[in-house]
């Protein structure tokens, strides 16, 4: 169970979470969307997982509902308001990726 992985005497780490937000990398975002969200989804006071590419404008946002299936939302426009409700908080998509300029060149 979540609550016995000894998380409990350190300062930086939360243990009853409503809302996780990630910022994805190339290298981790394939576990941040897989096995990393199925492990959270065992955290009883999870509500909300948002996920946050580097690369290009692009939010995801999974929301659990009252029968306990997690409902998805895709935000690709940067006008685009993100409501976490959890935490009764809105921001527009463009705000995450002020002073952000994407790498345009192919690896």
């Amino acid at each position: 169970m979540w609550k016995d992985r000894n998380f409990r005497n350190k300062q930086n780490v939360v243990t009853n979470p409503s809302v996780l937000i990630e910022v994805l990398s190339k290298s981790t975002q394939d576990y941040d969307r897989g096995g990393k969200f199925k492990l959270y989804r065992d955290i009883p006071s999870l509500k909300e997982y948002i996920l946050i590419s580097s690369f290009q404008t692009q939010l995801k946002k999974y929301e659990t509902q009252q029968d306990g299936k997690w409902l998805f939302q895709e935000h690709k426009s940067e006008n685009e308001l993100l409501k976490i409700t959890s935490i009764d908080f809105e921001i527009l998509v463009k705000d995450f990726y002020r002073n952000v300029i994407f790498d345009t060149t192919e690896e």
